[in-house]
């Protein structure tokens, strides 16, 4: 190396420091500087999707606690099978088979779409005054269906 390096003329050799020089800021750049700006530009992203997540949360969260603080208010407006029943039908739903257990209720429902089953139960606990204790469901008939195999229900 030391042999060809001094077979070379003087410009020969500025112009082969040059590239090596050249080479080693294109290595420099691509090995360690560029990863370094991409990670602190991944990452100022992700601060900024976090902190939106952040505030959409504390907005959220003031009308979460005031909406449970009203729903403690309603008064159910009959038996837990009448509302259930009533409010079922509201929602296209049909209810196979009703069992009270005590104040509680659990429902069973053949194959409904999934969507229309949270509604019902969101209204039934937003407006109704009942909340869901536990749920059991299982893939119903059709693509976005489910089947209610044990659906339990209490007040408030």
């Amino acid at each position: 190396m030391k042999a060809w390096w001094q077979q070379l003329n003087s410009r020969e050799q500025r112009l082969v420091a040059a590239m090596g020089l050249a080479f080693m800021v294109f290595i420099f750049y691509s090995a360690i500087w560029q990863p370094l700006n991409n990670s602190l530009t991944e990452a100022n992203s992700k601060l900024v999707r976090q902190q939106q997540l952040l505030s959409w949360v504390q907005e959220n969260t003031a009308l979460y606690q005031q909406a449970k603080r009203s729903s403690g208010k309603l008064n159910l407006s009959g038996s837990i099978s009448s509302v259930a029943n009533r409010s079922a039908k509201n929602y296209k739903l049909t209810i196979t088979r009703m069992q009270p257990q005590g104040d509680d209720l659990q429902v069973w429902i053949d194959s409904t779409p999934f969507t229309q089953l949270l509604f019902w139960l969101e209204h039934l606990a937003n407006n109704e005054g009942l909340k869901v204790k536990a749920i059991d469901l299982s893939q119903g008939d059709n693509t976005g269906e489910v089947k209610v195999r044990r659906l339990h229900l209490a007040r408030l």
